[in-house]
């Protein structure tokens, strides 16, 4: 229903992540996409970083979710590599019968409580996108740039958000 909604990106992502920002791990993920990068940081650039990569995270996939407004999402089965893990698979089918994959995988924080670390956009993992991206950048550059480009992409979005909302 909110992604049917004629509601801007920004509007969409605020709705989408009031339902189900309690179960992604934001710390984990921020960690993962930064890769080894993320382990020379001191804990200010952690959370600098952490708050930083949530924003452009929950802006990336509503993005990519807002393009969808007629389909039908339906899980499509689950799978328990380890005691540790588990993957949801679900299928995003339009009204023409075209069928594309989203999977979302969690791991066990603790006892009985999983969290998503991870999600893969047909076929391709979103962390592990970013890293790459990352990576590539910290072999040219330092947290700090790293961190501005962050912020860049991030304002860039506020605005293309906002003109469209305009449009």
């Amino acid at each position: 229903e909110i992604l049917a909604n004629n509601l801007t990106i920004e509007q969409k992502s605020n709705e989408l992540f009031t339902l189900f920002d309690e179960y992604f791990d934001y710390e984990i993920m921020s960690a993962l996409a930064l890769g080894k990068i993320y382990k020379n940081l001191n804990n200010a650039q952690k959370a600098q970083f952490q708050a930083k990569f949530k924003e452009r995270l929950k802006f990336s996939l509503s993005e990519k979710l807002s393009l969808y407004t007629n389909e039908k999402i339906s899980i499509t089965g689950d799978e328990k590599p380890n005691e540790k893990r588990y993957f949801l698979h679900t299928q995003i089918t339009n009204p023409n019968g075209e069928a594309y994959k989203l999977s979302f995988k969690f791991h066990r924080k603790s006892a009985n409580n999983y969290f998503v670390y991870d999600v893969d956009i047909l076929g391709v993992s979103l962390i592990q996108t970013y890293r790459a991206q990352f990576e590539d950048l910290g072999a040219r550059a330092d947290f700090n740039a790293i961190l501005s480009r962050l912020n860049a992409v991030n304002e860039l979005d506020k605005k293309d958000s906002k003109s469209t909302k305009n449009q």
